[in-house]
């Protein structure tokens, strides 16, 4: 028993480690430019999808060969490469914008936001002295 145990408990932590969060199907990642190249997807729509799309590529060394076992054109893989930097590079945006709570007093905002109360030296107008304002990065 005490020569299972270890096993036991090894297999019940690998079971555990948590799944990478999904991303919604709307975004392009590598698996998604698989799929497609497998329908018969021509390159230039490819890198056209690469360029104009939301994407979330993986651009390690082993991804960017299993694009190339997968039968893409270099040129797809090469904006694949581009548009990732180009992610990575940009500074993310942060947006403020007053929010009114709903009758119940409850206040909503989408995943990524958060809420804040300007403290009393960063006030807005004099009329704004409770109200909340949502943050949002993208």
């Amino acid at each position: 028993m005490r020569i299972l145990l270890p096993f036991v408990f090894a297999l019940l932590c690998s079971a555990a480690e948590p799944a990478p969060p999904e991303l919604p199907r709307h975004v392009l990642t590598n698996d998604g430019l698989i799929v497609l190249a497998r329908a018969g997807v021509g390159d230039a729509l490819l890198v056209d999808l690469v360029r104009y799309k939301r994407t979330h590529f993986d651009t390690s060394a082993e991804a960017l060969a299993a694009l190339a076992r997968h039968g893409l054109a270099e040129s797809v893989i090469r904006a694949v490469v581009e548009k990732q930097e180009q992610v990575q590079l940009r500074p993310p945006q942060v947006t403020m914008e007053p929010v009114a709570p709903r009758e119940d007093g409850r206040i909503e905002i989408a995943p990524g936001s958060m809420l804040m109360l300007p403290s009393e030296k960063n006030k807005r107008p004099r009329g704004d002295a409770g109200r909340w304002y949502k943050i949002s990065m993208r």
